[in-house]
């Protein structure tokens, strides 16, 4: 090793670990170029839509990169389900399709915990906002009271899964889901997803639905802020419709944040993301996976 060479490491070694980091070349960066091309630019929001009422900045890979202290998978190592409530035979299997592709999309094992009876929750944490609207659960109770307690040590995430509508506090209608990154808890809600057992179409668009916003929420747990920049599994909304244009997978600046934080296989993940997709008659998806593989496939 040449002299120059030593003194660079030296002073390398002490500078914040952030500037070090971008010092370095990024082993993520010829795969993110590769798969860059799959993603669309954000469309101009719509009357209504999340950024058309909430100002955001966004956050690009280097910056969560430059956040983010230390490695999800280099503290924990499962994610736990703790289903709210009773959940129908529809519902069930909803729940099923969302675990399957949960494991492929962040790479950590899943543990399923026995669910939480709705008599747990007091009635302060419950509403019914208009007369004939469903009962709806209070998100912060539901992060700070329930899902905490359920927490184990090696796990990243513990996300909770209801049938109940969904709001979090006053001001708001509804939300599909909310999550605390200083806690490591989420909880999403199948309820505005439809009706899981009314026909076999239902129940996977149900599923899609409900994934969606499962994957939202887990990636705001790893730190994952909203996406401004592409349209991706990680942007805003406001509504079904809305969440409908989105895709389910993280798009070229938020999916490597994924690869990084959690040590996977950029690759080996886009592959199990396919099958796990068709198996589920996931067509669309299925594809994006498949074009996301060839891309990052050896040359």
């Amino acid at each position: 090793m040449s002299p120059s060479r030593r003194t660079f490491l030296k002073l390398a070694a002490l500078l914040p670990a952030a500037v070090r980091a971008s010092a370095e070349a990024d082993p993520n960066a010829g795969m993110i170029e590769r798969i860059r091309p799959l993603f669309k630019a954000k469309t101009p929001a719509q009357p209504g839509d999340w950024l058309a009422e909430h100002k955001e900045t966004g956050q690009t890979y280097a910056a969560f990169r430059s956040s983010v202290r230390r490695r999800a998978v280099d503290s924990y190592s499962s994610l736990r389900i703790v289903p709210i409530g009773p959940l129908t035979a529809g519902q069930t299997s909803v729940l099923k399709v969302v675990t399957d592709i949960l494991k492929p999309f962040f790479g950590l094992p899943l543990e399923l915990d026995p669910p939480v009876p709705l008599v747990r929750i007091p009635s302060s944490a419950q509403r019914n906002q208009f007369e004939e609207e469903p009962t709806q659960l209070l998100t912060t109770y539901l992060l700070s009271d329930v899902l905490v307690e359920r927490r184990q040590a090696t796990d990243a995430a513990v996300l909770g899964i209801t049938a109940q509508d969904l709001w979090p506090g006053a001001g708001w209608n509804f939300v599909f889901g909310q999550a605390s990154l200083n806690d490591r808890v989420g909880v999403w809600s199948m309820a505005r997803n439809g009706d899981s057992d009314a026909s076999s179409a239902m129940r996977k668009r149900c599923a899609l639905r409900t994934a969606m916003t499962a994957t939202h929420e887990t990636g705001h747990m790893f730190g994952i802020r909203h996406c401004i920049a592409y349209e991706c599994g990680m942007n805003g909304s406001n509504q079904s419709d809305e969440r409908d244009r989105q895709p389910l997978e993280f798009c070229a600046e938020c999916q490597p944040k994924l690869w990084w934080t959690l040590k996977l296989d950029p690759l080996a993940r886009s592959r199990a993301l396919e099958a796990v997709a068709r198996k589920h008659g996931f067509t669309p998806a299925a594809e994006g996976f498949r074009r996301q593989a060839e891309l990052l496939a050896p040359r």
